[in-house]
């Protein structure tokens, strides 16, 4: 994600203040007009920019000191985030946004943006539905399909619950207290707040690896899987056939929500054709387009995703997507709570430069790649975990 919600109340109002004061200065020098017209032009005519959403909430303090808050937009906020972007883009579907982008490059006019959801939570259902519904706006959920109509939870939530949790009690990761192999390989992953440890663990850690390190901290912290909010359910089929029926579209996620670049190529085969497969089956409509779990993929993981018949593959990588680039490397900007907020509150200029790419175009933002070397080119994953470890 581009951005964490590790560190105290003060640094963040702090952070909210400089990036609000920053932002009103920048629009009201106009810079990013020039941003815009410069990255259209790099664009080749006319931007298309994909947003990434996760979940959406009623209540995002609520939410925030339960989950992840990076996973997190209000449903205030998503409105005017949808709204802000509509005044100066078409929103398209997925679908027609890869369409525009294999065209030549031309004098095309119109800016177009579309809209992804990752994961599969219920709250897309039950909360951003809705508003994209009333404002006639398309979407695609890309769905993890292992977890859909089942009481199972996502390994990230799970792994962010008990880490908050022993941060609440005071205990550093480093000292969990979990079986030896294991906590070697959390101490390795250890860095400064929950949510900073999670993305080393998800990075670093084969998949089954990741589940060992989650049972191990839910025994160490007394928290089980099923006691975990229920808003952070998975939607079921139902829902998700009910997406289908108002228009949207149910994209694929894999099946388990691992990283596909720390398996196997064998085992990334499996989850990108199972989840394939099984929207094929449920929804009555095989997907199109594919999500790599947490934006990571290698180039074989590309070709298999082109191999198992999907038209896109797309990434959390922030970057200006060009005509004639390659559909299976799409770029999004994930967007959540944070995103546009100023000072005091919702910021039109924050949100006019974040979605402009102005900050990125100044070097005040910097994008990280998730493109990884092939498996061939790597240690096995249970001799690199092994490694990780003795560190």
């Amino acid at each position: 994600m581009s951005e964490r919600a590790d560190g105290g109340p003060m640094w963040w109002m702090a952070r909210r203040v400089v990036k609000g004061a920053a932002a009103g200065a920048l629009v009201a020098a106009g810079v990013h007009r020039a941003v815009r017209l410069w990255r259209r032009h790099k664009a080749g005519g006319a931007r298309a920019l994909l947003l990434s959403y996760h979940r959406a909430t009623r209540d995002f303090e609520a939410s925030a000191g339960e989950g992840l808050p990076s996973m997190f937009v209000s449903a205030q906020t998503l409105q005017r985030q949808l709204e802000h972007v509509a005044r100066t883009r078409e929103i398209v579907s997925l679908a027609e946004a890869r369409r525009i982008l294999a065209e030549p490059p031309s004098a095309r006019h119109r800016d177009v943006v579309a809209v992804t959801f990752d994961d599969g939570y219920v709250d897309n259902h039950d909360i951003a539905l809705p508003i994209l519904s009333a404002l006639r706006i398309p979407a695609s959920f890309f769905v993890a399909t292992g977890y859909a109509g089942t009481a199972r939870r996502f390994p990230h939530d799970r792994i962010y619950a008990a880490l908050l949790e022993l941060e609440r009690r005071g205990v550093p990761a480093e000292r969990a207290g979990l079986p030896p192999t294991l906590q070697a390989l959390l101490t390795a992953c250890a860095e400064v707040g929950p949510a900073l440890t999670l993305d080393r663990l998800i990075a670093r850690l084969p998949h089954e690896r990741l589940l060992a390190v989650a049972d191990a901290l839910e025994r160490r912290t007394g928290l089980a899987e099923a006691e975990l909010p229920d808003e952070g359910r998975a939607m079921t089929w139902d829902e998700l056939r009910a997406l289908d029926a108002a228009g949207m579209d149910v994209a694929a996620h894999g099946v388990s929500h691992a990283v596909l670049s720390n398996l196997p190529l064998a085992e990334a085969r499996r989850e990108i054709e199972g989840s394939r497969d099984m929207i094929a089956e449920r929804v009555g409509r095989a997907p199109r387009h594919f999500a790599y779990p947490n934006g990571l993929y290698t180039p074989a993981v590309l070709r298999a995703v082109d191999e198992a018949g999907f038209e896109v593959g797309v990434t959390t990588e922030d970057r200006e997507n060009v005509r004639g680039a390659d559909p299976f490397t799409l770029s999004r900007k994930v967007l959540w709570e944070s995103s546009t907020l100023g000072a005091l509150g919702y910021s039109r200029a924050v949100a006019t430069c974040n979605l402009e790419g102005v900050f990125y175009a100044l070097g005040v933002a910097h994008d990280i790649s998730g493109e990884r070397p092939d498996a061939s080119e790597l240690e096995p994953p249970e001799e690199a975990s092994r490694e990780l470890a003795a560190r």
